[in-house]
């Protein structure tokens, strides 16, 4: 066990390879939830290279909790892993009660039953996440907030390149400019409950240019319980004008919205331009589920598809195009 002592820490000699078993905490190993100095924290500023690597062997019962971590300049947390097919796997691994202020990115990496709980990530400028795998879970006890300058060009704040039988929790997510989470390949049984994509008190400039959600390919993807506001402002700004509607489905099959919220303006100003679909599924997309879903404060309730079947709704008070 490393105890990292309270107060300001800078390490600038990195990256340091991650070894198996390592356990890392603050003083308290209490939660790292908003970035400033009151109370005992332990706060560890990276500059200039990435703080940590996976050795190409894979890692194994990581445990990183109860830190502040900040970056000096545009810098990785981790080095990115770029090879999602063959590299490293990081496994069994913890990372909980952290905070991260001003990364390029947090964490590119294949992970096989890693659990990332209760953090607050903000100012970063790149995709945040980019994550495969399996048997994972993110999120699920709450208190988990993410926002930041990620240009409307990027993927997305969360990238999960092909991720299965993973549970994704209530993480508020303010998607500043980009996509909040892009979803590529997947055989099933990835499923977010609770997520939070709003963009409250952005501008057209600022709000979440694109779709809150995309969704790249693979199927058995369920959402359920969560809230859109203020998405899809200027789809053209990301440079794929093509991704349209709160939620852009590209490829997949199996996919299933339940109980979901897609807020209108009564209550607060809204800027997604009217006739924006909740969902839009392309064309080749097979089997969308809308079940339940809610407009509230005089939401839109249009959902809409490439050919007609691809998405199904249980109420009969939406509306579904063919466009």
């Amino acid at each position: 066990m490393i105890l990292l002592p309270n107060g300001p820490l800078e390490l600038s000699g990195g990256p340091y390879t991650l070894a198996d078993g390592l356990k890392l905490s603050g003083p308290l190993g209490a939660p790292e939830r908003e970035f400033d100095t009151r109370g005992p924290q332990s706060i560890v500023t990276v500059r200039g290279r990435p703080l940590f690597a996976t050795p190409r062997a894979g890692v194994r019962g990581v445990s990183i909790r109860g830190v502040q971590f900040r970056a000096a300049g545009p810098v990785d947390w981790t080095v990115r892993e770029t090879d999602f097919a063959g590299g490293p796997i990081m496994s069994d691994c913890d990372f909980t009660d952290l905070a991260w202020n001003g990364f390029s990115s947090v964490m590119h990496a294949r992970h096989l039953r890693v659990a990332i709980e209760r953090t607050y990530v903000n100012n970063g400028g790149d995709v945040q996440f980019k994550l495969g795998g399996s048997d994972n879970t993110y999120w699920m006890s709450g208190y988990s907030f993410l926002s930041g300058s990620v240009p409307a060009t990027a993927a997305a704040y969360i990238h999960f390149t092909s991720m299965s039988r993973t549970r994704v929790g209530p993480l508020y997510i303010t998607p500043q400019h980009a996509t909040a989470i892009r979803v590529g390949r997947g055989y099933g049984g990835l499923s977010f409950h609770g997520l939070l994509l709003d963009s409250t008190g952005r501008d057209v400039n600022t709000a979440c240019q694109g779709p809150a959600i995309v969704i790249d390919g693979g199927e058995g993807h369920v959402f359920q319980d969560c809230w859109f506001f203020n998405n899809a402002v200027r789809p053209a700004s990301t440079g794929r004008p093509w991704e349209k509607g709160q939620v852009y489905i590209h490829a997949g099959a199996q996919i299933a919205f339940v109980g979901c919220q897609w807020s209108g303006g009564r209550e607060q100003r809204v800027l997604t331009p009217a006739g924006t679909p909740a969902i839009y599924a392309a064309a080749g997309v097979t089997g969308v589920r809308v079940h339940a879903p809610l407009a509230p404060n005089g939401g839109e309730r249009l959902l809409q598809h490439a050919a007609a079947g691809a998405i199904t709704c249980d109420d009969p008070s939406w509306t579904i195009t063919t466009a």
